[in-house]
């Protein structure tokens, strides 16, 4: 948080959030031998990724000038950052994908 007053007088405040989420191990259950918990980890992550893709799409459709819900509530990882995707926030996703192994 940062707050400054400009030469009007005016008081400035400016907050930021930075957000960090991992993903790692989302993979296709086929092609695994993951039981149980990683199966499980693995279907959560996979949903995840499904939700936030829903999320973004809304999010591009909105700023296009279509009106759209936005499905945050989808999953409880696209509920917390929800502040970042819209107004005047700055959002940076980066992804890291690798080819998959036939």
């Amino acid at each position: 948080k940062s707050e400054h007053v400009d030469p009007e007088g005016l008081r400035k405040i400016r907050n930021s959030k930075f957000t960090l989420v991992d993903l790692a191990g989302s993979e296709r259950q086929k092609r695994t031998a993951a039981l149980g918990h990683r199966l499980k980890e693995a279907s959560m992550i996979n949903k995840f990724l499904l939700c936030l893709g829903h999320v973004i799409n809304a999010v591009l459709d909105r700023e296009a000038g279509r009106v759209r819900h936005i499905p945050f509530r989808n999953s409880k990882l696209t509920i917390l950052p929800r502040d970042t995707w819209g107004g005047n926030s700055k959002t940076c996703l980066v992804a890291t994908v690798s080819p998959s192994v036939k």
